[in-house]
């Protein structure tokens, strides 16, 4: 609990979209990160999947909303998952976008040689717990459109996976970036200008 108030201070700085010039961007961070209504699928997802207040609850819940909020935003045909993400975080992802089809995807280094995928579609790809930050970049180099979105797990959660990150953030295919500490967002939209945002999640 401390150590994620210690967070928050840190980044206090970059709480609620200040200092945002990009209409892009300050929109995605008042309506999908940092809004606060209930959506529609929220009861049912919290009875199906409860959590304990204590022990980080709180903030697990905010995780799982904010994933649903991403997939309601992105609005994909097809979320991707590599490697692994908790039944309740991807429930959380498939009711956000209840048209999109969910893939587990086991073998993303074949489907990575071979350009991303079988079918050019907008995805949502997850990068999950369980894929090497030494393998982010090859993932995330090859989304199926422009208009496909990658989210990361863990991007701080060690030095590794810091520099794993901002070799990400590096990448030629890469336009804007969003490093909420828990989560590295990655979007292709090349009508964007490039810009890494720190966002006090």
């Amino acid at each position: 609990m401390l150590c994620r108030q210690w967070i928050w201070l840190k980044r206090f700085r970059h709480r609620r979209g200040y200092g945002v010039h990009s209409p892009f961007a300050f929109d995605f961070l008042t309506y999908v990160v940092y809004e606060r209504g209930e959506y529609y699928a929220y009861r049912e997802l919290k009875k199906r999947y409860p959590v304990v207040c204590l022990c980080g609850g709180l903030h697990r819940l905010k995780c799982r909303k904010f994933l649903f909020r991403l997939s309601n935003y992105v609005h994909p045909s097809l979320i991707r998952i590599y490697g692994h993400v908790k039944e309740a975080e991807t429930a959380y992802l498939a009711a956000g976008c209840r048209s999109a089809a969910v893939c587990q995807d086991l073998f993303w280094k074949v489907r990575v040689r071979e350009n991303g995928g079988f079918v050019r579609q907008k995805e949502l790809m997850v990068v999950g717990r369980g894929i090497a930050p030494r393998h982010w970049t090859a993932v995330v180099s090859r989304p199926s459109t422009r208009c496909s979105v990658c989210l990361l797990f863990g991007i701080r959660a060690s030095k590794a996976a810091l520099r794993a990150w901002n070799d990400v953030k590096r990448l030629p295919e890469v336009v804007v970036t969003f490093d909420l500490y828990d989560y590295g967002l990655v979007f292709y939209d090349r009508s964007k200008q490039r810009q890494d945002y720190i966002v006090n999640f």
